[in-house]
């Protein structure tokens, strides 16, 4: 954003740009903060193959899919799901203060000792 208030573009590319800025902010902000949005993860179930079923915002289906990777931290979790009915990978953020304390900690053991067996 500071580039663009910054660099000599003419006014109509740098509306564009800040239109374009502003909509992936907005975009941002609904997917990943309010949960909102119909591709926003609503529910995760997970098996020990790392084989698992999401469900989206808005949606009563589930849909298939597998764990491609991870990251565990006592405090948070980064995973990238891999749908069978999506090209690109769907990644979601588990904050520790989101879940219950033991769901979490069940969650980062099986993770951890996959990753490690794997």
């Amino acid at each position: 954003m500071i580039l663009v208030a910054v660099a000599p573009l003419m006014w109509s590319l740098r509306l564009s740009v800040w239109v374009l800025l502003v909509g992936s902010l907005y975009r941002s902000v609904r997917l990943h903060a309010l949960r909102c949005s119909p591709d926003a993860v609503e529910e995760i179930e997970i098996d020990t193959e790392r084989e698992l079923s999401v469900r989206l915002g808005g949606s009563t289906a589930w849909r298939n899919g597998r764990l491609v990777a991870s990251f565990v931290h006592p405090w948070i979790m980064l995973l990238s799901l891999r749908l069978d009915d999506r090209k690109w990978p769907v990644n979601v953020v588990v904050v520790a203060d989101a879940v219950e304390p033991e769901a979490f900690r069940r969650w980062r053991v099986a993770l951890k000792l996959h990753a490690v067996a794997g």
